[in-house]
C-alpha cells in the first residue's frame, strides 16, 4: 500500500530542485550574456585606448611638420621645408638586447656617429640603463650609412620634412609662430604664448582636431626596430591664405636689388581693392621686425604727407572745403619752409594735394578741426589692427581729442606729423577711395580649406561706407594729377591710370635727425583695381653715406611702378 504523504513529498522536492535549477541555468546565462556584452564592448566600443596602449608598447612614432598645411591663393605651399636626418637611440632597449648582436654591427654605429660628432658617443651611456631617447641629429651621408644597420636593438635613423623658420618676421612664419618674445621690462624678453583671440592662435583652434604626419616604427618584443611607415593624416582642415606666392616673391626680388641695398628696411604691401584679399605682403629683411606690421611699441610710423589724403577727404565729405576753394600761403607757417611754390600763392585743395603743400594743408585742416580729422581716420581703421596679429601696432593720435583747439597740434596733425599709422593701416588710404567710399578691411585669411583645396569655411571681410561717392570720386581724380602732374610722377606709366600720394616724414631718432619716405597708391590690371603701400625706413639720416637728401616721390614711388611693371609681365 502507498504512502501518500511520501508520493507527495517525493512530487514537492522535485519540484523545488527544478525551481532551483531554472534559477542557477538562468543566472549562469545571465553571467554569460553579461561577459559577452563586456567582450564586445571591449573589441567594438572601448577598443581605441585599447589599442593605443598596445601600439604605444609595440610602435614607435616620429611626428613632423605643422598641424594644417598653410597654401597661398592658388593652394601653392607657403613654408619652406628642409630635409633632417636623425638617429635615436632608446638607452633602455639599447642595453638591453644588444648582448648577442653582432660586434661589427654594433661598432659599424658607435664609430659612424662618433665620426660625424665627437659628441654622440654611445659608450657613455653604458650602465646607465634608463633614460629618454637620444636623437642625434645627423647629415644625409651619416643617414645612408646608418640606415642599413638593421640588428642593433633601440636604434633607428629617419629622414623628417622640417619648416624652416629663421626668417621669423616673414609673414608666413609670423602667423604659424604661437610664442613670442614680450617686453617684460629693464631690456629683458621674455617667450610666452599668443593671446587666445590673436589670429596667429584663432588659426591653431580652427585646426585643434586635426593630426600630425607621423612615421611609425614597428617594435618587437626583443627591442627590433623594422623600417619607418610614413602615414599621412586624412580629413584635415588646412588655411589658405589671400597671398599669392609668385607675386610676393617677385616683390621681394624688387627689394633685394643692388638699388635698394643702402635701405635697411622696406616694406610692401599690394592688396585687390574691392575684396580686401592681400595679394603680397613683403619686406626686405625678414630678419628684423615685420614693418609692414608697425615696429614693436611704436604704434607704426610718421605718415607725413599721404594723411593729407584723409584730411581732404574729411574737408569735402562735411562740406567744410570745396574743390575749387583757394586758399593763400601763410607766411606766418612752418617759418623756414623752403618748398617752391613757383611764385603762387594761392592754390585749391587739389592742387595742394598735387604739390604736397604743407601750408595750405595746416590752414585747411585748422578748418576741418581735430576731431574731424580722427574719425575720418578711425573709420577707415587707422587707429586699430587690422589683421588682429599678435604683435601688430596699431596707430595712434599724438594729440588727445580734447586738444582740438590747440593750433600747433591741429596743423601738425594736418600733414601727418603728429600721429602714427602702420602700412597696413595705411592701405585704406588709397582703397577707400578706388572703392567709392566704401572701406573693406583688408583680410590674409582667405578660407579654411580641406586636403583638396576644397573650401570648407569661406572668410568674409568686413566693409562700410565711409564717404559719399562723390567725395570719393573728386579725391580719386586729385589722386591722379599727383601721379601725372605732381610728387608722384615718378610712379606715372603711359596708359594707365595711377592715382597716389607721396609722403615725406621727418623725425629726431637717437638724438639724429631722421626721415621716412611713403607712396599709397591705387590702379587697375585686368580690370582688377589694387592698392598698394610703399614704405621706406630711414631714407635720409643726414650722417648715412651714400643718401642724400631724398623724399617718398623718389624713393618709395619707383618701387610702386617697378611691382606695376611686374604685375603686368605676369598678364
Amino acid at each position: 500500500m502507498y504512502n501518500r504523504n511520501n508520493i507527495f513529498g517525493n512530487s514537492i522536492q522535485k519540484s523545488e530542485v527544478k525551481k532551483r535549477l531554472w534559477i542557477i541555468m538562468f543566472i549562469f546565462i545571465l553571467l554569460f550574456c553579461l561577459l559577452v556584452w563586456r567582450i564586445a564592448n571591449y573589441m567594438y566600443f572601448k577598443s581605441s585606448p585599447l589599442k593605443s596602449m598596445f601600439n604605444a608598447q609595440y610602435t614607435i612614432d616620429e611626428t613632423y611638420g605643422l598641424r594644417y598645411k598653410l597654401t597661398d591663393c592658388n593652394g601653392e605651399d607657403l613654408l619652406n621645408h628642409v630635409i633632417n636626418y636623425y638617429a635615436i637611440i632608446d638607452p633602455v632597449d639599447y642595453l638591453r638586447f644588444n648582448e648577442y648582436t653582432s660586434k661589427y654591427d654594433m661598432q659599424a654605429l658607435i664609430i659612424t656617429l662618433r665620426n660625424y660628432n665627437k659628441n654622440y658617443d654611445l659608450e657613455k651611456i653604458k650602465g646607465t640603463g634608463s633614460g629618454d631617447k637620444l636623437r642625434y641629429k645627423i647629415d644625409e651621408v651619416t643617414y645612408n650609412k646608418l640606415k642599413d644597420i638593421k640588428k642593433v636593438k633601440g636604434f633607428y635613423a629617419f629622414k623628417s620634412n622640417d619648416i624652416v623658420n629663421n626668417e621669423n618676421w616673414k609673414i608666413e612664419n609670423v602667423l604659424i609662430n604661437t610664442k613670442y618674445n614680450k617686453n617684460v621690462g629693464g631690456g629683458l624678453y621674455k617667450s610666452v604664448s599668443k593671446s587666445d583671440n590673436s589670429l596667429e592662435m584663432q588659426l591653431i583652434a580652427k585646426t585643434k582636431n586635426n593630426k600630425l604626419t607621423k612615421i611609425r616604427f614597428s617594435k618587437g618584443v626583443n627591442g627590433e626596430i623594422a623600417d619607418g611607415t610614413i602615414i599621412k593624416p586624412k580629413n584635415n582642415v588646412n588655411v589658405r591664405l589671400t597671398i599669392n606666392k609668385e607675386i610676393q616673391a617677385k616683390i621681394e626680388d624688387i627689394l633685394h636689388d643692388k638699388e635698394y641695398e643702402k635701405y635697411g628696411q622696406i616694406g610692401v604691401i599690394l592688396m585687390e581693392s574691392g575684396s580686401g584679399k592681400i595679394r603680397a605682403m613683403s619686406q626686405k629683411n625678414d630678419n628684423e621686425s615685420n614693418i609692414n606690421m608697425g615696429q614693436p611699441g611704436t604704434n607704426g610710423a610718421l605718415p607725413g604727407s599721404i594723411f593729407k589724403v584723409i584730411v581732404e577727404q574729411a574737408g569735402l565729405d562735411m562740406n567744410l572745403i570745396t574743390n575749387n576753394e583757394i586758399t593763400t600761403v601763410n607766411p606766418a607757417l612752418f617759418k623756414g619752409d623752403t618748398h617752391n611754390y613757383k611764385g603762387r600763392t594761392q592754390f585749391t585743395v587739389g592742387e595742394a594735394l598735387r604739390d604736397s603743400l604743407n601750408n595750405i594743408f595746416a590752414q585747411i585742416g585748422y578748418k576741418i578741426g581735430f576731431e574731424n580729422m580722427y574719425e575720418y581716420a578711425r573709420k577707415q581703421g587707422m587707429l586699430s589692427k587690422v589683421l588682429n596679429l599678435q604683435q601688430e601696432e596699431s596707430g595712434k593720435f599724438d594729440g588727445d581729442v580734447s586738444l582740438s583747439s590747440e593750433k600747433d597740434v591741429i596743423h601738425q596733425t594736418s600733414i601727418g606729423q603728429k600721429m602714427r599709422i602702420t602700412p597696413l593701416e595705411a592701405l585704406s588710404i588709397p582703397s577707400t577711395i578706388i572703392n567709392d567710399g566704401i572701406y573693406v578691411q583688408p583680410s590674409i585669411v582667405d578660407a579654411y580649406i580641406n586636403d583638396n583645396n576644397v573650401v570648407v569655411e569661406n572668410i568674409t571681410p568686413k566693409s562700410s561706407r565711409v564717404l559719399k561717392t562723390e567725395t570719393a570720386q573728386e579725391v580719386k581724380s586729385d589722386m591722379l594729377d599727383v601721379v601725372n602732374n605732381g610728387t608722384g610722377v615718378q610712379t606715372k606709366i603711359q596708359g594707365m591710370n595711377i592715382g597716389g600720394k607721396t609722403g615725406t616724414t621727418e623725425y629726431e631718432e637717437d638724438k639724429k635727425k631722421g626721415s621716412d619716405g611713403w607712396f599709397v597708391g591705387f590702379f587697375t590690371i585686368k580690370n582688377i583695381n589694387f592698392s598698394m603701400v610703399v614704405f621706406v625706413k630711414n631714407i635720409d639720416l643726414g650722417q648715412k653715406e651714400g643718401i642724400g637728401s631724398q623724399g617718398g616721390g623718389d624713393t618709395a614711388a619707383p618701387i610702386f611702378k617697378k611691382v606695376i611693371n611686374v604685375l603686368k609681365s605676369m598678364e
